[in-house]
């Protein structure tokens, strides 16, 4: 019980931009109850009025219920419009912010996150937020004031009896609270258990063609049957809880509402109450367990809500991976060679040393080539020079400014990383080239085109208009690459980062590109991870890593007489 409440306490404080309209919800909930406590008691007052040939309130008594009434059924609409109007507003909000978090933490904060986590905080969790926001937050307030005023009037006119609808009050609070422990175990599994089939739903339409493949479609198709099964069993303890709690709360309100009608009636027949209020207490009666009963049924899935809440929460707290020291940006200054340099650089990731002792300066118009057998540490040098991690120790500096100090988002405008699988996004060949440059004529996205050897190709799709498929599936992999290659010519930055950019390049339209990449290096400080030849000798210098460190550096020519370097060559050498 205490965590759900934690969890729910932490997400209502994103009401707080809203406190307006979060008011005036709760006000026209309580108005629109109220009202229609109002309408059924005023019927029966009339019915009995009219029965005890009492006529001389007749007319006020119809001039009130159709007042009631009306009030009801505005109340009733404002109701609906404003608590969804907030739901939405605040799920709008928490989905940016969200967003931003993700923006912000990724890469680093993202890992060891599976991608399915992920997407269901910030899709179906974030959904689920609506009902608290729209149906909770407000229900429970009024659920407080509207019982308040009738039980109030109740008493007014039965007395200290009256005070017995609290028992029914209570009951109905008291299930749900007692099985929130339950509640809470029940709705975290569910959310993982639909977190589990949501990443099963992903891996089987990503990996089909590999499932195809290796027959292994029926295998994966029954995990997919369990991990549903499962669901659906989570969901039918879920139900069959909330059903032991809807029967111990009627099974009191029956027997309390029992006892209030023989009070009630006895007061009437003992004389202490007029004939024609009977049935107007027995309504109030009632009319009293209705708000309760509204917020009780929401009560009924809080556990799966604050599940809910705590992982967008999770997510949404999570410590920003990359900071600036001192909390001050730096601006880089127009009149500095944009010189990388590594200052004895660290770099552990969990219990692992990837790098140890880093010491190296790639000045402006360099373009230095890294190369080394997997998991040297070279990819983790480009993701260091990106920023996408900070050392463990040792430090980095650009334009004679240390990385630490300078804003990552600004920085990386400075940057352009051309990865060996780069993503293609939804859209057309405009849409993914204007990713690098939002506001570029279309004379420069074709000459970013031109210079990536694509041009043949966009024009023979339709132009730059021309969808190219979720993922770029109407493209092969060559072509996806040099859809990316385009992004950077686009792009004209200051630091360029090749990570094996020509890995799924033929060689014919390798020594094309190099030369048109040639003249994209020129003046840039670059740094490329490469395994080809062609790459290596065109730069002018290479670095070899081995086992975290720096192994040696030198031209091609130079390190063609080491032993290690001819082994990481060897094969291309021999050809």
């Amino acid at each position: 019980m205490k965590k759900t409440l934690h969890d729910l306490f932490l997400i209502m404080g994103q009401l707080r931009d809203f406190r307006r309209l979060f008011i005036a919800s709760t006000l026209v909930i309580v108005m629109h109850q109220l009202a229609l406590a109002g309408v059924g008691a005023l019927s029966y007052w009339i019915s009995s009025t009219v029965v005890a040939n009492v006529n001389s309130q007749i007319s006020w008594l119809f001039a009130g219920l159709f007042a009631l009434a009306l009030v009801h059924a505005f109340g009733y609409l404002l109701d609906a419009w404003w608590s969804h109007q907030l739901a939405y507003q605040v799920l709008a909000s928490m989905r940016i912010d969200l967003y931003d978090v993700i923006e912000r933490i990724a890469p680093k904060g993202l890992k060891g996150k599976r991608i399915a986590d992920v997407t269901a905080a910030s899709m179906n969790d974030m959904e689920q937020l609506e009902w608290f926001f729209a149906h909770t937050a407000s229900v429970a307030i009024a659920a407080v004031i509207s019982p308040t005023i009738l039980v109030t009037i109740l008493y007014l006119l039965i007395g200290s009896w009256a005070l017995l609808t609290l028992v029914s009050i209570a009951s109905l609070i008291a299930a749900p609270a007692l099985l929130a422990g339950i509640q809470r175990c029940q709705g975290e599994e569910v959310r993982v258990g639909l977190a589990e089939l949501k990443s099963l739903g992903l891996e089987s339409i990503i990996g089909i063609r590999e499932l195809h493949v290796l027959g292994q479609n029926e295998k994966h198709n029954n995990r997919v049957y369990g991990a549903t099964t499962r669901v659906q069993n989570q969901k039918l303890r879920q139900a069959i809880r909330k059903s032991v709690e809807s029967t111990i709360s009627s099974i009191t309100i029956t027997a309390a509402s029992i006892i209030l009608l023989a009070v009630i009636t006895s007061k009437v027949l003992n004389g202490d109450l007029e004939p024609t209020l009977l049935p107007v207490a027995v309504s109030l009666t009632a009319a009293i367990t209705i708000p309760v009963s509204s917020f009780a049924g929401m009560l009924g899935i809080m556990g799966e809500v604050s599940a809910c809440a705590a992982r967008v929460t999770e997510l949404m707290n999570t410590p920003d991976p990359i900071q600036t020291q001192g909390g001050e940006h730096l601006t880089l200054r127009s009149d500095k060679d944009r010189n990388l340099t590594y200052n004895d650089v660290c770099f552990t990731y969990e219990v692992k040393e990837v790098l140890s002792g880093i010491n190296l300066t790639i000045k402006q118009g360099q373009t230095v080539a890294i190369v080394g057998q997997s998991g040297a540490g070279k990819t983790t040098m480009a993701y260091l020079a990106m920023r996408f991690y900070d050392p463990t120790a040792g430090e980095l500096d650009f334009a004679g400014i240390p990385l630490t100090s300078l804003d990552p988002d600004e920085y990386r405008k400075h940057l352009a990383l051309v990865p060996q699988d780069g993503h293609v996004f939804v859209g057309s060949f405009r849409s993914n080239l204007a990713l690098a440059k939002w506001d570029a004529t279309d004379e420069e996205l074709w000459s970013a085109i031109t210079a990536a050897g694509m041009t043949k190709l966009v024009e023979d799709l339709g132009g730059l208009d021309a969808p190219i498929g979720d993922r770029g599936t109407s493209l092969s992999g060559g072509e996806k690459q040099r859809l990316v290659l385009a992004r950077a010519f686009l792009r004209q930055p200051e630091l360029l980062i090749l990570d094996e950019p020509l890995a799924n390049i033929d060689p014919q339209l390798e020594q094309s590109i190099n030369q048109a990449s040639g003249q994209l290096r020129a003046g840039r400080t670059t740094i490329i991870i490469t395994h080809r030849l062609p790459s290596i000798v065109s730069s002018d210098c290479v670095v070899i890593m081995k086992d975290g460190e720096v192994y040696k550096t030198g031209t091609h020519q130079e390190l063609l007489s080491d032993q290690f370097y001819k082994e990481l060559l060897a094969n291309q050498i021999a050809c």
